[in-house]
């Protein structure tokens, strides 16, 4: 929490220096589902500097469970292929992935030409959950939070002077977090080292080393 504290501060710092400001809004495949991303860019921080920063609010759907995988033991099911498991019992899966993201944009050299690329690093702070139920209730839900590393490229083509269409694409990295269970019978934490840690982080499909995107959008320049 305190790394995502120091990211806002330095956005707002960037916004006392930006000539120009932008709103962006774009969609596509995040992660491992469908999911969309709301920024506000503070451009030229300072003259013939060709840097943006870029805070983001994302939110992406989730296949929350891998249904290749065997349920871990202590679970109904345990040793079934999950997508067996779940289809025999008409369960319905959920998942979702809401991610806070702060980057610095290097605009590259591009007189003349209809478009701009970007490329960016930034940091990620990710919230994971996602699970299982039935007419009668949860069959159990699963949650992590993660901060990550991320970069990729922007390219921005011009259509009016103040519109661009935009498209993104990028990947971002997280290390293994803790994984909190939630059944009718209260809430486990297991975390990284846990003798159990390595089949349940197999079943769930949280973000977990290098995920990819992409998207598309457009943003409005003020």
């Amino acid at each position: 929490m305190k790394r995502a504290l120091v990211g806002l501060l330095a956005f707002l710092g960037a916004l006392g220096m930006a000539q120009r400001f932008s709103v962006e809004a774009s969609a596509g495949y995040i992660y491992s589902g469908l999911g969309g991303q709301l920024a506000v860019v503070a451009e030229d921080l300072a003259p013939g500097l060709p840097l943006a920063v870029r805070l983001g609010l994302g939110f992406a759907t989730s296949d929350a469970l891998d249904d290749s995988v065997d349920i871990p033991s202590g679970r109904p099911g345990a040793g079934t292929p999950w997508g067996n498991y779940k289809n025999a019992n008409n369960l319905t899966e959920w998942g979702q992935n809401i991610t806070l993201s702060l980057d610095v944009l290097f605009t590259l050299p591009a007189q003349g030409l209809p478009v701009s690329l970007a490329p960016y690093l930034g940091l990620r702070y990710n919230l994971f959950e996602g699970g299982a139920y039935n007419n009668s209730g949860n069959w159990g839900k699963y949650s992590s939070n993660a901060f990550g590393l991320g970069g990729g490229i922007r390219a921005a083509f011009a259509v009016i002077p103040n519109l661009d269409v935009v498209a993104d694409l990028g990947a971002d990295y997280y290390p293994q977090s803790d994984i909190t269970e939630t059944t009718s019978s209260g809430s486990t934490t297991i975390r990284p080292g846990d003798p159990v840690y390595a089949n349940l982080n197999a079943f769930v499909t949280q973000p977990d080393g290098f995920v990819f995107r992409v998207r598309l959008g457009a943003a409005y320049r003020f």
